[in-house]
């Protein structure tokens, strides 16, 4: 029996070892073998994988932001300059925003697999059970994780698409006409914000719920959007 404990503890490990080892593309830190995370270190690691999420949607916010600002400066040539620079980082993060999601889905194929055979070798069906109750949970938050990371990748196309559009255009002559179109793409950008702001919030809550897991803690509070998400009632694309 003590033979069979062991071995679902070792396998129960390694499930956390197959979370941690997909999730350090938000970390970028790999823990060396024979090293096994504590309940808190392992918190700490979903905790940074969440600030990670958070920056990336603190950027869409703060380019949508400065591009608001230019239209009230009064030097509206630099505030454009800033909006352009703030651009580009947020060009950044839905770079980076892409590969990790291609890197968790390449990575968590084949740890999810591995975590199954070792499932599969534990005899004494009770302890099998515990381990795959264990396996199926962190699964899912896996598959929602990479789901959502995978649709905020695809939505950041189209609102980089209208803001570089708004760029182009601010930075020809400000006709009428010009403007007119500017303020157009720019709610229709708004909304697609909220697109990606809605995927990016379904991650950073997962992160959250597992970080509270991993701590023994309650679930927390869900990840608030009053300031992330765009207010008007009126969808264009």
């Amino acid at each position: 029996m003590k033979n069979n404990d062991n071995r679902t503890i070792a396998v129960l490990a390694t499930g956390l070892s197959v979370l941690i080892a997909v999730f350090t593309v938000f970390t970028g830190t790999v823990r060396a073998a024979g090293q096994p995370l504590t309940p808190e270190q392992a918190a700490a690691k979903m905790e940074a994988a969440r600030t990670e999420i958070a920056i990336t949607r603190t950027n869409i916010v703060l380019t949508l932001e400065q591009l608001d600002l230019v239209r009230t400066a009064d030097d509206p040539k630099a505030q454009f300059q800033k909006f352009t620079a703030q651009l580009a980082r947020m060009e950044e993060r839905a770079q980076l925003t892409r590969e990790r999601a291609q890197a968790m889905k390449s990575r968590g194929d084949a740890y999810f697999a591995d975590w199954e055979a070792r499932i599969a070798g534990i005899q004494d069906p009770e302890s099998r059970r515990q381990v795959e109750a264990s396996y199926d949970k962190r699964k899912k938050s896996y598959d929602r994780i990479t789901r959502f990371m995978q649709k905020a990748g695809k939505d950041f196309t189209p609102l980089l698409s209208m803001l570089k559009e708004i760029q182009q255009l601010l930075e020809g002559e400000r006709s009428r006409e010009n403007v007119a179109a500017a303020k157009d793409l720019f709610m229709r950008a708004n909304w697609r914000c909220g697109d990606v702001q809605r995927s990016l919030m379904e991650v950073e809550r997962e992160f959250q719920n597992l970080a509270a897991d991993f701590a023994g803690q309650k679930k927390p509070s869900p990840v608030g959007d009053s300031d992330q998400t765009p207010k008007n009632t009126t969808r264009k694309d």
